[in-house]
């Protein structure tokens, strides 16, 4: 008799989601063909909204992210309360032995669900981040097991829960990041020509093709940080400038005029592929594995950080330099300095791209073995 497993993901930044995809692409193998896997990607908004309001204020973010476990415990019935409806509603729908959750809050939904109505499936929560995974246990102490990243995590893990109850996952990241990856420069250059001409028919003349070409992302809505860095290095006038603004349309307001400043909104993940590949390198004002991971397989430049969520990324910093990946420069001057740096002198990064690689791999193959966890749940 094959077992039913629900993997849920909500609205709450892309990550959330890659996850969810990767799981569900990579427990879906032969050998777990007795298990039906169903996926569920929750509707409502509200988390995100509220995310995004707060992350045009720093100091409440931080004081947020901060506060979060406390917050969580005094508003639990508020903060469970968007997340209801269509959580019934699936498991109606769908009557799960195990329900695998990507967001800290749908575990904490779930798990209140499964005593409310006495049900008897397990809960996996996911922990999407590296580090000390406090804040992602403590929001929904009552569930069955833990996916962690990597071993180190792990070892944090075993603070709050018993070591038998976690396990460690890979990833993997879109088609298209591998497609653009091992793309040919003509193709690259081809496919951007027509995406580009096709977003901004009336600043072609600003694109210099002489000059370097850099992108500053930051997932849907956290470029803003870098504001400050995209004005100067636009003053300079030696870059084209990518900015990929994702859902905050004020911003992309802002800077569109600026000279040699091309802001994308929100861009499917075949084009951001695209550009990402495109481009000389990338400037991230923040640093989620997923972006890691994706940039990592278009693996043409080291990482360039400038900004990150702190607590929350900080563990991803610390990553950029023990597996020798990139950097983090929060100065804007030494932030170009460095880019310009990497620009001129391209061969002595090479080692960070190898690097790159390295990691890629090592990755894929965790995620080969996702299924021997489902497995032995």
């Amino acid at each position: 008799m094959s077992k039913r497993v629900l993997i849920t993901t909500v609205e709450a930044g892309g990550g959330h989601v890659s996850v969810m995809n990767s799981l569900y692409k990579t427990l879906s193998v032969p050998a777990a063909r007795q298990i039906k896997l169903v996926k569920y990607y929750s509707p409502q908004q509200s988390y995100d909204k509220i995310y995004r309001v707060l992350a045009r204020f720093p100091l409440a973010l931080e004081f947020l992210h901060y506060s979060s476990i406390r917050l969580v415990r005094w508003f639990k019935s508020l903060v469970m309360l968007p997340e209801m409806p269509g959580a019934k509603k699936v498991l109606k729908e769908t009557n799960p032995d195990v329900v695998i959750c990507t967001h800290p809050f749908q575990s904490l939904v779930f798990g209140n669900l499964r005593k409310k109505l006495n049900l008897k499936y397990k809960i996996v929560t996911c922990i999407c981040d590296y580090g000390d995974p406090k804040e992602y246990i403590e929001y929904a102490p009552e569930v069955d097991y833990y996916l962690v990243r990597d071993e180190s995590t792990l070892q944090e893990a075993t603070k709050y829960s018993q070591p038998e109850s976690i396990f460690i996952f890979g990833t993997v990241v879109n088609e298209v990041f591998e497609k653009y990856g091992h793309a040919s420069d003509g193709e690259v250059e081809s496919d951007f020509r027509r995406f580009f001409q096709e977003t901004f028919p009336e600043k072609m003349a600003e694109f210099d093709p002489a000059k370097p070409n850099l992108l500053v992302v930051g997932g849907s809505g956290w470029v803003r940080k870098s504001r400050r860095l995209i004005e100067r290095m636009a003053k300079t006038g030696k870059y084209n400038l990518l900015v990929c603004c994702g859902k905050d349309e004020p911003l992309k307001e802002e800077l569109k005029d600026l000279p040699g400043v091309f802001c994308f909104g929100f861009i499917s993940q075949d084009q951001l592929a695209l550009v990402e590949r495109y481009v000389d390198a990338a400037v991230l004002s923040t640093l989620a594995p997923a972006t890691m991971y994706e940039l990592l397989t278009i693996n043409k430049y080291p990482l360039f950080v400038h900004r990150y969520h702190a607590r929350q990324e900080a563990p991803h910093i610390r990553l950029l330099s023990d597996w020798k990946i990139g950097f983090h420069e929060p100065n804007d001057q030494k932030m170009m300095k460095l880019l310009d740096d990497y620009l001129n002198n391209r061969p002595q990064y090479q080692e960070y791209i190898d690097n790159a690689a390295k990691r890629c791999a090592e990755e894929k193959k965790k995620a080969s073995e996702n299924y021997k966890f489902l497995l032995e749940i």
